[in-house]
């Protein structure tokens, strides 16, 4: 074999180099791998090798320490014999005896090599980066398994939910439902993500465990936050409900209870059965019974209208049917009777609530009001009220025939007089009797002015009713006992015969000094003079500026129209000049009318007396609150203003004051 440090060749299995003494290593022979210095070296096999006969001389490499005999029991070593000294480099050499001698006496010389730098080899030394690296990997896979495991696995989920109900307070409640204050929407945002982090089905399953342990308060909480994550889930709303009852917070268990039925659904049945349940265990019959209806009108069970219909009284009966009936033929009251004697309570006025606003009905009795009316009615049984039974009915009396009158209406060349009669019934079903008797209460009321007759008209009496020249309309009404009128009897008729009437009064009919809707203040100022007092006023309602001029006289207003102050009314208590057709301060009431058209018609029975009537023409005698007696006459001018001329008369029958004004 060939040393690879030196070159020089040796015999196979040296385990040195004869040259420079390096050791061979793995080069040495198969022949010498064995023993405790193969194995230490790394060689294959460390069984005994086979020597000699002959005794042995030298120790082997590794033979003192190897054996294992005791120190006591081992023989006594032989003494060494000299050892051969070998050549100038001292190292040992083999003989040719198998094994490797030990050189006790001479140390093999250093080999020389070329001048490398070593590099010193840390051993056994710990990557710290590494394992930091490995632990923080194996956190974070612990972190995101449980997360993982929180939001997806059933039981992580309910795990949440349960802790968020554990730090859930009153507070945090105010600030979910909080929509309102722009301060508070981020930190809400923030508040909800929490919550919604696990489905609302983890808080209505982590309410149930509490309340199957006893924990109301806390089952009550978890409900809560799973109503704010899902508030429209109708079972955990009744399971929060219930748990509010449980904890004897019955006001609130009921607004969960309206909340189903009014927002989430009216149809199921659980919440309207809780509510009649707690109302019936609170004596609130009404609304127990008013809550039978409402389940029964939304959810068309059954079981609630029967259920109602035993718990409340049941409805009055009454003894007319709804229709159309004559008063006057009615023999007796319409009845009004309860099944089970309970009080009853009626009113005919729609917007009555039965029974506060009721009539007791004392002795059973409805009496009849003339006109449509709709008679309502309930049962009372202490809270209790049945359900309302409601009839329309329209009630009437007979109304007596228009008057007929004994003259056709005509031309006429001299005045007549006319009287009026009763008209014909012509109901069958009336004997003469009957009408005979109805006609002793007729009272006629009639007028020749042209107004319509009212029950303020004058009244006829029997005497016959004398009729003035010109045109003439007669216009008469019957009424009977019961107050009902009849139509309007109307003839026009013509007497040509003089004198013919006078005129209507008109806008031509003015003062002197002024007009008006024409005179201006500063033209009134001209006429009369400066007044005392000048004030800002109102007129009217128009709306508009208007100004009040005092005088001694009496007092003019203006208004202003447009860019002009107009004269819009006067009153005068002495005289400023010529009055129209030469009446004025003075004047008597007959002096008055007989300047102006006067049909002549009689005083009706308060005492006033229509002279003409063609509306806005129109001139009529009127007693005033104060007693008063006023001559009024009113017209309509080219303009489409209507101007009103007043002469009040005194105690003494005389004119003391005078109107003229303009009506807006």
């Amino acid at each position: 074999m060939i040393c690879e440090h030196c070159g020089h060749t040796m015999p196979d299995g040296s385990l040195t180099c004869e040259e420079c003494g390096t050791y061979l290593g793995k080069y040495a022979g198969a022949r010498l791998d064995t023993g405790v210095r193969a194995m230490r070296q790394g060689r294959v096999s460390a069984s005994t090798p086979t020597l000699p006969n002959e005794p042995r001389r030298i120790r082997e490499y590794g033979d003192y320490e190897l054996d294992p005999v005791p120190m006591e029991g081992r023989p006594q070593p032989m003494r060494a014999r000299p050892q051969p000294t070998y050549g100038k480099s001292g190292s040992s050499r083999p003989d040719t005896r198998r094994g490797v001698p030990v050189n006790t006496y001479s140390r093999i010389p250093n080999v020389k090599h070329k001048s490398t730098r070593v590099h010193s080899v840390r051993r056994g030394g710990v990557n710290w980066m590494l394992l930091c690296v490995i632990v923080l990997v194996i956190a974070i896979a612990a972190g995101v398994g449980y997360l993982v495991y929180n939001s997806k696995s059933e039981t992580g989920q309910r795990a949440t939910a349960r802790r968020n109900a554990l730090s859930a307070t009153e507070s945090l409640f105010e600030l979910a439902v909080n929509t309102r204050d722009p301060l508070v929407q981020a930190e809400r945002e923030a508040l909800l993500r929490e919550w919604n982090s696990v489905p609302a089905q983890a808080y209505w399953l982590s309410g149930e465990n509490y309340l199957d342990v006893g924990d109301v308060q806390l089952a009550i909480t978890a409900f809560r936050i799973g109503d704010i994550v899902d508030p429209q889930n109708y079972d955990g709303l009744l399971s929060l409900a219930n748990a509010y009852e449980l904890n004897a917070e019955d006001e609130k268990a009921e607004t969960v209870y309206l909340q189903l039925i009014n927002t989430v659904s009216s149809f199921r049945t659980e919440a309207y059965t809780a509510l009649i349940r707690m109302y019936q265990a609170q004596d609130r019959k009404p609304e127990a019974a008013d809550m039978m209806l409402t389940a029964y009108n939304n959810t068309d069970q059954e079981a609630f209208r029967l259920e109602r219909e035993d718990y409340i009284p049941l409805p009055p009966k009454i003894s007319l049917n709804a229709g159309r009936y004559e008063i006057s033929k009615m023999q007796e009251n319409v009845s009004l009777t309860s099944p089970q004697g309970y009080d009853i309570y009626y009113t005919t006025d729609d917007s009555v609530i039965l029974p506060e606003g009721g009539i007791l009905s004392t002795g059973g009795a409805f009496t009849p009001q003339e006109g449509t009316v709709t008679l309502r009615a309930v049962c009372v049984s202490e809270d209790l009220v049945s359900d309302p039974v409601k009839v329309t009915y329209t009630f009437y009396y007979p109304s007596p025939p228009a008057p007929k009158c004994n003259l056709a209406p005509n031309t006429y060349k001299k005045l007549k007089e006319v009287s009026l009669r009763p008209g014909e019934i012509y109901d069958e079903a009336v004997t003469k009797a009957e009408k005979a008797e109805m006609e002793k209460h007729y009272t006629y009321y009639y007028t020749i002015d042209g107004s319509t007759p009212t029950e303020e008209s004058p009244v006829y009496d029997g005497t016959p009713i004398k009729l003035p020249s010109g045109r003439v309309t007669l216009k008469a009404v019957c009424v009977n006992q019961y107050g009902k009128m009849s139509s309007i009897l109307e003839v026009g008729y013509k007497f040509d015969v003089k004198p013919y009437p006078l005129d209507m009064y008109m806008e031509t009919d003015v003062f002197t000094g002024f007009v008006m809707n024409k005179t201006t203040t500063d033209e009134f100022k001209q006429t009369f003079g400066n007044p005392k007092k000048e004030l800002p006023t109102a007129y009217l309602g128009t709306g508009k500026e208007a100004v009040h001029l005092e005088y001694d006289w009496g007092y003019a207003v203006f208004m202003l129209d447009g860019s002009a102050w107009e004269l819009v009314r006067i009153v005068m208590n002495r005289s400023l000049g010529n009055a129209p057709r030469g009446v004025g301060f003075g004047s008597t009431e007959d002096d008055v009318t007989a300047a102006y058209k006067d049909f002549g018609q009689l005083q009706s029975p308060n005492g006033e007396r229509g002279l003409y009537y063609a509306y806005p023409n129109a001139g009529k005698v009127e007693i005033k609150d104060d007693g008063s007696r006023v001559i009024e006459y009113s017209c309509s001018t080219a303009a489409s203003d209507v101007w009103v001329l007043q002469y009040w008369l005194g105690k003494n029958g005389r004119v003391n004051q005078i109107v003229h004004y303009y009506q807006p």
